[in-house]
């Protein structure tokens, strides 16, 4: 019988991303391979990445990262956000992927718009951001069930302009909280130490509380680059694994989901 095992936020690193799975002796015929998602972006091998990834088949068990949701906005409509260019790696990867051939961009496509937002099983939960402040676990089980929206991601001009139309985007806005949401983990390393969460741009909020499930959480997109270890927290259910590869300072790491023991390249 194979492992479960779970990978932090790749961000294109492909030589970090095959030397963590052979110090993993992951096994594609037997493991199986969740991740956080963010799979491209800031590194220099995005075409490499995605096809490895994609050869991976059933193995392979992703959940959608906020860079991932950029690429398949750009794939399916063929326009790039500005904040994913600017500042975000979508250059390194748009600059990659704008010469690969048609059929293999529409494989892609297809692969992307089977990725979802969220994803349970036996024992666990595995979500790229956070948990919305609110919904609980049956939400997030309703949501791991549903066929999304594809692309998920739409700019902020397109947001504003539905919000102008009268059309209720807070549903919208919840899903796209999924894959940004930082609250839940800073929140879990506040627990003891304060009352009060920093989201950054002056925006301090109340400490969340931790969701109610006997599964732990998975979570990346918060890159741990001063510790370069996995966060845990037995209290919140949590752990978090985005290590810092996409930062080209932290290290890449793969998880066994059962027994917690991990490696890293």
């Amino acid at each position: 019988m194979g492992r479960n095992l779970i990978i932090g936020d790749i961000h294109s690193q492909y030589s970090k991303l095959t030397a963590v799975l052979e110090k993993s002796g992951f096994d594609p015929s037997s493991d199986k391979l969740y991740s956080v998602g963010d799979f491209c972006d800031r590194g220099g091998q995005p075409v490499e990445t995605l096809d490895f990834l994609m050869g991976l088949g059933d193995s392979f068990r992703p959940v959608l990262g906020n860079h991932d949701a950029w690429l398949e906005y750009w794939l399916y409509r063929n326009k790039s956000d500005l904040n994913w260019i600017a500042g975000n790696g979508g250059n390194i990867t748009l600059g990659k992927l704008s010469s690969q051939p048609a059929d293999w961009l529409d494989r892609l496509k297809d692969w992307f718009s089977r990725i979802p937002l969220v994803r349970f099983d036996e024992n666990n939960i595995i979500i790229h951001g956070g948990i919305p402040d609110g919904m609980d676990e049956k939400a997030l089980k309703d949501i791991a069930a549903m066929e999304r929206s594809v692309p998920i991601f739409m700019p902020e001009n397109e947001v504003i302009d539905l919000i102008h139309m009268d059309i209720d985007m807070s549903e919208y806005e919840a899903l796209e909280e999924l894959y940004w949401d930082r609250s839940y983990l800073l929140s879990a390393m506040a627990e003891g130490n304060s009352t009060t969460i920093n989201l950054g741009h002056g925006n301090i909020r109340p400490a969340r509380e931790p969701l109610n499930t006997e599964k732990n959480i998975w979570i990346g997109h918060t890159p741990l680059v001063t510790s370069g270890r996995p966060f845990h927290s037995e209290s919140y259910h949590l752990y978090a694994i985005d290590t810092g590869a996409g930062t080209g300072k932290g290290l890449l790491t793969v998880v066994d989901m059962d027994s917690k023991e991990y490696w890293q390249a």
